[in-house]
């Protein structure tokens, strides 16, 4: 049995049944969770692309997509997939193994003379169920996702270093209320302080958020 293979059984054995039990939908390697707003949440088991038959180092992704989010996604990129993935998520994050120091990028390996695989899968759900489902299932609520926004963390990115994109993801919050000060402050702010090369596509987020909020009001 291939590495892959060995993979796919154990998720299939210990990490499907833990995704069913949180309402999650879907089969190895992702599972995905939707609501009544159209937003979404997702969980992806990602092998690494130098993986071998003999070995492999898999990472698991988790995203949420708030439904306003992927409408300008959409609006922007004219399209999107049919099944909502990972790297579309406005909150984006990794679990690693159990022990991995902070700060380090760790991988679950799997391969058939240094772990069984269902070890490293056990672990994976451990990690779910303390770091991935309850964070997913929170920011499903759109005022805890607006609070996580204002906290300046959205897993991977964060405030300090994106400042603009946090301005700009607040605003597509904001926008589902209708229009307001608080909308015009955070558009001004993310319009004035994007690169040149990007300013056209901040002025063209501006005016369809806008847009949107007025239909929202």
């Amino acid at each position: 049995m291939t590495a892959q293979a060995a993979l796919r059984a154990a998720l299939r054995d210990v990490v499907a049944p833990a995704a069913r039990a949180e309402g999650f939908k879907g089969t190895a390697p992702t599972w995905r969770m939707t609501n009544a707003l159209g937003d979404w949440a997702v969980v992806n088991v990602q092998s690494s692309a130098y993986s071998t038959s003999e070995s492999l180092r898999c990472i698991i992704n988790l995203a949420v997509a708030p439904a306003p989010w992927l409408a300008w996604q959409q609006q922007s990129l004219g399209s999107l997939p049919k099944a909502f993935n990972e790297s579309l998520g406005l909150y984006r994050h990794r679990l690693h193994p159990t022990g991995t120091p902070p700060g380090t990028d760790g991988w679950w390996e799997v391969s058939g003379e240094r772990g069984d695989p269902s070890a490293a899968a056990t672990d994976m759900t451990e990690q779910l169920a303390i770091h991935g489902w309850p964070t997913l299932k929170r920011l499903m609520d759109r005022e805890a996702l607006l609070d996580q926004i204002r906290s300046g963390d959205l897993g991977r990115m964060k405030a300090k270093n994106f400042g603009v994109f946090f301005a700009r993801a607040e605003a597509l919050m904001l926008a589902e209320n209708g229009p307001s000060p608080r909308l015009e402050e955070l558009l001004s702010y993310a319009t004035a302080n994007v690169i040149p090369a990007q300013h056209d596509n901040a002025v063209r987020f501006a005016e369809w958020v806008r847009t949107r909020a007025a239909c929202s009001g």
